[in-house]
């Protein structure tokens, strides 16, 4: 009896120790918690589709490596970003690719960043930074800018344009390649 007496003492105390350690305020069902990080976004996700609709007909298609989403801001953070913007006065569609996009549902715009390519019918702008205000069809794109058409290279910057590539304006112009004067209005 002498050696069950030991092992019962100890299991007591161990069973004594574990009440006691285990009854602290966290173990409290209606502990209070801390705010939720408004950094952090509501839902994020991967290889994602989004459609677009406007008037029952496809706006643009966003495909993304991976989006955060944030609903009371209504943002979405797009990464490694292809979108394919449909518009009624072209027949074939403009491709908008970025290394991150910030689409702002909000105040309908779109604001691209890192390789920046806007490519559609009317040629192709190369840049690092670039807004389209979908409310009023303007893609601004304020910092150095490739204009490639018709294998004529323009380089500037300060891109004021549309989805169409076509009139565009640009500030501090050099230009590559066989220019008539049908181009110096572009």
């Amino acid at each position: 009896m002498s050696k069950r007496l030991p092992l019962i003492s100890i299991a007591a105390f161990s069973l004594l120790l574990a009440v006691l350690a285990g009854c602290g305020k966290s173990n409290r069902l209606d502990a209070p918690s801390a705010v939720m990080d408004k950094s952090l976004p509501d839902e994020t996700s991967t290889n994602v589709t989004i459609i677009e609709f406007n008037k029952g007909k496809v706006d643009y298609i966003l495909k993304a490596a991976k989006i955060e989403r944030y609903y009371d801001k209504r943002l979405l953070n797009a990464y490694q970003v292809d979108i394919t913007a449909f518009n009624e006065k072209e027949k074939e569609p403009t491709l908008l690719k970025a290394d991150s996009t910030i689409v702002d549902d909000a105040r309908n715009l779109i604001h691209a960043h890192g390789h920046v390519i806007l490519k559609s019918p009317g040629g192709e702008v190369n840049t690092t930074r670039l807004t389209w205000d979908r409310n009023v069809d303007e893609i601004i794109a304020p910092d150095r800018v490739t204009l490639i058409r018709e294998g004529n290279v323009l380089r500037g910057k300060n891109l004021r344009t549309n989805l169409s590539i076509y009139p565009t304006e640009m500030d501090s112009v050099s230009a590559e390649g066989f220019f008539g004067q049908e181009y110096l209005d572009w």
